[in-house]
């Protein structure tokens, strides 16, 4: 393999100037994130205020592994990394729900709406009779750095468009961009629906920047891989070079696919030896389904009811996530629904020495100024402000992205996810189940599968790239059989497998559990034992995650719910809570057609992670809980596992 200096790109994308528009293709293991990371620095060391970029990307976890790297952004002094920490990094969803909100729209309309919807709104009025209102509701933005734009077919590529085209139009000087991908790496194409809905295809969004900027646009090459060994490098490389190839479609998928079948089977068969916690390096099990990542996820906990050493995080599904843990630990108590800067310095510190080291770190608790940072971008307010209002924060909870520094990081723990969701991703150590994949042998079946030969053939690409030191493979044939997913009534659906009269059901989604299970005075015997579950969950947060929990059929008013309890052995122990109506409803919707009763008993389903729940509905709360309306809960994944019976009426 012959070694490409790249440094001269690099210097030139770190060194341009703000009114420079750059398109860099970046392969897997090119330093992508740094490179991002010291554009930003560059532009605010030489002028630019933190309010003039904007940084949008792909996933959450591409924001968060940027807003990392910045701490060690090179050539930086201190005062520069201190205006990089007010740069706004986004997500398209979160961006999109943030202009819109400033545009009228009601939070409500907007959460209840897909992300894509909402996206494309924002395009919509861009385009349309608003597009001077939203450049000025953008602000002064001087550069736009754009991250992964290989995958932004469909919305999210229309979107980029019709934003460059607002600030930063072509043959006027001014406004600057920074847009960086990877044409080998673009696995999205179905999954936006390009063909379908009269999308470009991603090779055509790159053509249509090349076109519309001309000779004012500098295309950049990142070729050099920094995270991989050697021989995983070597690998990247011949595979890209295969990707980027005049070989046919059916012949890179097959080059790939023997590449793949060539790699070793883990040191240990995947299960519970996998989370002692004697292993440092961080690892991931790539999947190619939601499905599959849940049989992973029972592979690796096998049947002990107690998590591992090593946290367990899993990026598949329509699980729930809530907002860290620490936001309700600190502000629960609270009597007053205004927070003034001085009383919450205060309860920090009496809370603190309170609870030790342990359990600061157990509920993710930041730094004192950071923690109020964060709230305050999180209630609307600007970060020099005196004090806050608990309802408004409460209002932005759900905000996508509401606390994006909290989101635990990609490669905490072993992570269990699947390869679209790895994109930006890398680990130490990558395991790569091989499940087998019919109907994609000749190009004649373009999409088959509901996915072309040369996305298939890209989807294994990206899965061998993620990996730094040490990548194996897992055959998918000996994994039971994976849940698939089924439509039900609410445009909802879940993972579901059905055999032999047993049932196994995704459970855990937003909207499953009832908030007010894990405080309500009359589920849990009296205000004392609601205290005491609160203080179990604050004390416990870390051990939790990945507990089993059992769930019990009770009656609620007339009608079924579930309580859910600690496991231990075989036995239900501490009530927790309960699920909400949204379960109770997607299970009559599975059972009652075919004159199945609901069960009595739900096995197997795992604690998540411990966060914060909220409310404003209407619900008779008690001290202490009333006046701030934020708790500790428990958020679950897995299947909820069952053995079916027949109704007797």
């Amino acid at each position: 393999m012959t070694k490409v200096d790249d440094s001269r790109d690099r210097d030139l994308i770190r060194r341009a100037e703000a009114g420079a528009r750059l398109l860099v293709n970046a392969g897997p293991g090119t330093g992508k994130t740094e490179i991002a990371a010291q554009r930003m620095g560059s532009l605010i060391g030489t002028g630019l205020s933190p309010g003039q970029l904007l940084v949008l990307s792909f996933s959450r976890s591409a924001v968060r592994n940027l807003t990392g790297r910045l701490v060690r952004v090179t050539d930086s002094d201190d005062h520069t990394l201190e205006e990089l920490r007010h740069v706004s990094i986004r997500t398209f969803d979160s961006w999109s729900f943030r202009m819109l909100r400033l545009l009228g729209y009601p939070a409500s309309t907007l959460l209840a709406r897909g992300h894509d919807e909402n996206i494309a709104a924002l395009t919509a009025s861009m385009t349309g009779t608003e597009r001077d209102k939203i450049r000025a509701l953008a602000g002064d933005r001087r550069h736009l750095i754009v991250d992964e734009f290989q995958d932004l077919p469909g919305v999210r590529g229309e979107l980029v468009l019709a934003l460059l085209d607002l600030l930063a139009p072509p043959g006027q000087a001014g406004t600057g961009f920074t847009v960086l991908g990877d044409p080998a790496q673009a696995i999205y194409g179905f999954a936006a629906g390009s063909k379908e809905r009269g999308f470009p295809t991603p090779a055509e969004y790159w053509k249509t920047i090349k076109d519309t900027y001309g000779a004012d646009l500098k295309v950049l090459t990142l070729s050099h891989n920094f995270r991989a060994d050697k021989p995983l490098a070597e690998l990247s490389s011949s595979l890209r070079e295969v990707l980027l190839s005049q070989r046919t479609d059916a012949e890179k998928l097959r080059i790939v696919r023997e590449e793949v079948a060539k790699l070793p089977p883990p040191e240990a068969p995947v299960g519970p030896s996998w989370l002692s916690g004697d292993d440092a390096r961080s690892r991931a099990i790539l999947t190619r389904t939601n499905g599959e990542a849940l049989r992973v996820l029972q592979s690796l906990f096998g049947w002990n009811v107690k998590g591992g050493a090593t946290p367990v995080r899993l990026h598949a599904g329509s699980h729930a996530s809530f907002p860290p843990a620490w936001v309700a630990a600190l502000l629960g108590p609270l009597r007053s629904s205004h927070l003034p800067k001085s009383q919450f310095r205060k309860i920090y510190s009496h809370l603190t020495q309170a609870w030790g080291d342990a359990t600061s770190r157990s509920v993710g608790l930041p730094s004192e100024r950071v923690a109020w940072l964060r709230l305050c971008r999180a209630s609307g307010v600007s970060e020099d402000a005196s004090g806050i209002q608990l309802p408004e924060l409460r209002s932005r909870l759900r905000w996508p992205d509401a606390f994006p520094d909290d989101q635990v990081a990609g490669e905490d723990g072993l992570v269990v996810t699947t390869i679209h969701q790895s994109k930006g991703l890398e680990f130490d150590i990558v395991t790569v189940l091989d499940a087998p994949r019919d109907g994609l042998e000749s190009d004649d079946d373009e999409e088959s599968g509901n996915r072309s030969i040369l996305e298939e053939a890209k989807v294994h690409y990206v899965a061998v790239t993620r990996a730094g030191r040490q990548l194996t493979r897992l055959d998918g044939e000996k994994l039971r059989q994976a849940p698939r997913a089924r439509k039900l009534q609410g445009d909802r659906e879940r993972l579901c497998y059905w055999q032999y009269g047993r049932i196994n059901l995704e459970m855990g989604l937003r909207g499953d559990i009832d908030p007010f299970g894990f405080v309500d005075s009359h589920l849990h015997d009296g205000n004392d034992a609601v205290a005491k579950l609160q203080e179990f969950l604050l004390q416990n947060a870390r051990a939790l995650q990945g507990h089993k929990v059992m769930l019990l059929k009770r009656n609620n008013n007339g009608k079924a719910v579930w309580h859910i309890h600690l496991q231990e052995e075989d036995q239900p122990t501490l009530l927790i809570g309960r699920t909400a109506a949204q379960l109770t409803f997607d299970l009559l919707n599975v059972l009652h057609g075919r004159g199945y009763a609901l069960p009595s008993r739900i096995f197997n389903l795992r604690i998540a992670a411990i966060g914060t729940v909220s409310s404003d509905a209407e619900f008779a709360l008690d001290d202490p809980y009333r006046t701030s309306r934020l708790w500790l809960g428990v958020s679950l994944f897995g299947t909820g596992d069952f053995k079916t019976y027949k109704s007797k009426g």
